[in-house]
């Protein structure tokens, strides 16, 4: 619900905060206060097209917040805040718009900025403004159907059917990929299979690059290898003086005798021994290496074309064997759906029209129960109207067959004949802001348990009403308050006495200028102003119409 509305510099506004209540509230002031200001500037947070003439005349700036209090938000505002990042703080939605006086505006989303669209976007899924403004949602034929569904009890077979529909489309978007011109299919067959041949008879295995490139090193550097292997060999095992093998054998010739004198000797006779096995173990191992190690041109040539060879697979297919591999799996697996395309098209085909005629027979019985629910809803919403004053009034609503799609196979159009032997219109075409108001009363009233909008705005609503009319007025908003959030702007002092929570719009002059106000009002107070309602004045017999007026609501006068 609107919890908050924060005004500064707009129209006759300096500043002003409203603090509304759950369930009923009404507005009142005299004629020309400024109560419909306040719509115009809620109008404007919620997106409405502005000017720079809304702005308090010499301030730079107008500022308009609105606060929303968000229990559980609908699927649709949810889906609409996820897309845009657009957080609740506390369960509470603020938004803003400030409008400069060269015309320039922005608009603020949970302190984000965002597109004025967004924020409109948003708006509709909040408030419905009812009179000659913007944010009428049963005016808009998209919302339309989803309320007949509503209230015929229909909404989760709408789902199920535009779930189908979606399947649908996603199965005719596969058979058209794959029903491609056959030149085209067949120059990719022919491109992906030698794609895959070329990788192929390359032979390329994982790690063999690192082989490669190893060989290549080893057999560049045979020379060097050679003669650094045998030197070591030699001062190892084969010096031409003393080598490191006769020196061990030298010093082990010393240390068994040191240990015929002494036992203390014998560990570490031992160790150089198994020294001697280690240098022995390299010499030999060394010697090896230099018998075995030679350069071969040919093996050096067939190395280098190797890796020119997978230099050019990189290019083409990616920075790695694995990645040329991976890709090659990736172009086998398209090409072998590629050569099964008829095969595959065909299954596709028939899963496709399986699932059309199953969606066209839900389509259908989805119809049949929206047409049943309409002549219902016709009649509820013309008893309604005729309660409302408007008993001439016809509503209809108009069902149009369509090809299947998401929506099933239905157009909705809600259309009235506002009196008796007038022509139905679509609801949009009905230019009354009273009329409007009090056919939008009617609809909210039959679909409040379907209409997800939680804040409900009627202005205008009294134009032409009064008597017994008011009462059933008064009756209906106070009824539809208890499933949703209703600000009213009235001069009937039946409406305001059934309200809530009242609100008084005064206009009074501050240093020379004109400003409006806005106030709460509670015992006395509220029994003076639907006094002032009744009868223009405020007199013995007026206060007492108005008390009576009030108590018959239980309401507390002070």
């Amino acid at each position: 619900m609107l919890e908050t509305l924060r005004i500064r510099d707009y129209a006759l506004i300096e500043a002003m905060e409203v603090d509304f209540g759950g369930g009923f509230n009404a507005l009142t002031g005299e004629t020309g206060a400024g109560k419909s200001i306040l719509v115009g500037a809620l109008n404007l947070v919620l997106g409405a097209r502005v000017s720079g003439d809304v702005l308090r005349a010499g301030a730079k700036r107008a500022t308009i917040d609105a606060v929303f209090r968000l229990e559980r938000p609908s699927p649709p505002l949810r889906a609409l805040l996820d897309t845009h990042d657009v957080e609740l703080e506390d369960g509470a939605l603020l938004l803003s718009r400030t409008v400069s006086a060269e015309g320039r505006s922005r608009g603020y989303a949970g302190g984000k900025l965002v597109p004025i669209a967004v924020l409109a976007a948003i708006g509709d899924e909040l408030v419905d403004l009812h009179g000659q403004h913007e944010h009428q949602s049963l005016l808009k034929a998209e919302r339309q159907l989803g309320l007949l569904d509503g209230f015929c009890g229909t909404v989760d077979a709408a789902a199920e059917v535009r779930r189908q529909v979606g399947e649908l489309r996603r199965l005719d978007e596969a058979i058209d990929a794959l029903a491609r011109d056959d030149r085209d299919r067949t120059r990719q067959v022919e491109f992906l299979r030698f794609e895959v041949t070329e990788i192929d008879e390359a032979g390329f295995a994982p790690g063999e690059e690192e082989e490669v490139r190893s060989r290549l090193k080893r057999i560049t550097n045979a020379e060097s290898i050679c003669l650094l292997a045998n030197h070591a060999h030699a001062l190892l095992y084969e010096g031409e003086e003393t080598s490191a093998i006769d020196a061990i054998d030298r010093a082990g010739r010393d240390l068994a005798e040191l240990a015929a004198l002494d036992d203390g000797f014998d560990a570490l006779a031992r160790q150089l021994d198994e020294a001697r096995g280690g240098v022995d173990a390299v010499a030999a191992e060394l010697r090896t290496y230099t018998e075995a190690v030679e350069y071969d041109p040919e093996e050096l040539e067939a190395l280098n074309q190797r890796l020119a060879l997978l230099g050019q697979l990189k290019r083409k297919y990616g920075g790695s064997i694995e990645e040329i591999l991976a890709y090659r799996d990736q172009a086998a697996e398209e090409l072998e759906g590629l050569e099964h395309r008829d095969e595959r098209l065909e299954s596709l085909r028939r899963e496709r029209d399986r699932l059309r005629e199953k969606t066209l027979k839900a389509a259908k019985a989805l119809s049949r129960k929206r047409h049943a629910g309409a002549a219902r809803l016709d009649k509820a919403v013309s008893a309604r109207l005729a309660d409302l004053g408007m008993k001439g009034a016809v509503f209809k609503t108009d069902m149009d067959p369509v090809d299947l799609g998401a929506s099933g196979i239905d157009r909705v159009v809600f259309s009235l004949a506002a009196n008796a032997g007038e022509k139905r219109k679509p609801l949009r075409q009905v230019a009354s802001g009273g009329e409007v108001s009090r056919i939008m009363l009617a609809l909210k009233s039959v679909f409040a348990s379907a209409d997800t909008i939680p804040t409900l705005i009627f202005d205008e609503i009294d134009a032409g009403v009064g008597g017994t009319v008011a009462r059933k007025v008064a009756t209906q908003l106070r009824s539809l308050a208890q499933s949703h959030q209703v600000i009213c702007i009235t001069h009937i002092p039946q409406i305001a006495a059934v309200a809530d929570h009242h609100f008084s719009v005064s206009k009074q002059t501050k240093k020379g200028r004109t400003v409006t106000g806005v106030r709460a009002i509670l015992g006395d107070d509220r029994v003076r102003e639907v006094a002032r309602l009744l009868d223009g004045s405020v007199s013995e017999v007026s206060l007492e119409h108005a008390r009576t007026l009030l108590d018959a609501q239980n309401v507390a006068v002070g």
